[in-house]
């Protein structure tokens, strides 16, 4: 049987999309546009997803929710059409779905493979921080939270301030050969009321909630070389608090949420790195423009001495 493959390099791994239909590739490597392969690489890729078409699954359509489980190294997902796996031991990734949802790529994308590419990403040295981040000057502003914090209202705000976003609600730290944070190029997810006017973006439900999703603008940037670390907590007025490296560490590696709990044997060492570049307790206002002004005059005044 003919396949179809083709390459991206997100967060600078090399990897392949086969597929068993032209129109299923398209769709794939059409998600990832912002990845696009390295030409001048000779490297072999390192990470391999595999996706072939079902016509059975047509009717799972409607059906059950997505259920995604992980134990260890592996990962299952069945469910809405689509059945697959990883195994990050191996770097590679499956799927069987449905024709409709191969033939809608938002959706192929959100519900299926962002949840394998960013399993077997995660587990190739790209360690998540449950953060968003912005890009001050070159270096990554990694706003850390629980859920409910504001994050994603910052990156907002950072977005309208013109600075290149990474993230709304996860970064991903690279440790070798040298410091990285990297982004993951998606939309923005805030409640209706906070969305930027003009911003444009679909309604989704998330965690269910209705929340509008901001789409970033093409051509962002990806990935920062420096980094400086931002825990956040609410207050009347916006205010900046110097953490030390060990309590940073220890702020960010307690009460783990579901999902980053998986990286609590690597959390440490990135979270330190990334601290390595400064670490602050940022109190929030109101209004999340103040603590983006302030953590932006900040990063200026740093990178000016």
């Amino acid at each position: 049987m003919q396949r179809w493959t083709g390459d991206i390099r997100p967060m600078g791994i090399s990897t392949v999309f086969e597929a068993s239909d032209p129109g299923l590739l398209h769709a794939a490597l059409g998600a990832y546009g912002a990845w696009p392969a390295d030409a001048a690489s000779i490297e072999p890729p390192l990470l391999r997803i595999r996706l072939d078409l079902d016509v059975a699954l047509d009717a799972a359509e409607g059906g059950d929710a997505l259920d995604v489980r992980v134990d260890g190294g592996r990962l299952a997902m069945r469910g809405a059409g689509v059945e697959g796996g990883a195994d990050a031991a191996r770097g590679e990734a499956w799927c069987t779905l449905s024709r409709s949802l191969a033939e809608d790529p938002r959706r192929l994308a959100a519900e299926v493979l962002d949840t394998l590419l960013l399993f077997l990403l995660t587990r190739a040295g790209r360690v998540p921080l449950h953060a968003s981040g912005v890009v001050v000057g070159g270096t990554a502003a990694v706003l850390a939270g629980p859920s409910g914090t504001g994050k994603s209202t910052l990156a907002l705000a950072a977005l309208g301030a013109g600075l290149p976003v990474l993230s709304d609600d996860t970064v991903y730290v690279q440790l070798r050969p040298r410091l990285r944070v990297w982004g993951f190029p998606r939309p923005i997810h805030v409640f209706p009321d906070d969305a930027l006017a003009g911003a444009g973006g679909a309604a989704r439900l998330r965690s269910g909630r209705w929340k509008t999703a901001v789409p970033l603008p093409p051509g962002g940037s990806l990935a920062a070389h420096c980094a400086a670390l931002f825990l956040l907590e609410r207050g009347d007025r916006v205010a900046l608090h110097p953490l030390g490296a060990d309590e940073a560490v220890a702020r960010m590696t307690t009460l783990l949420e579901p999902g980053f709990d998986h990286f609590a044997d690597q959390l440490a060492a990135a979270v330190r790195a990334v601290a390595a570049g400064g670490a602050w307790r940022l109190t929030l206002s109101a209004d999340p423009a103040d603590a983006i002004r302030l953590v932006r005059d900040t990063l200026e005044a740093a990178a000016e001495r």
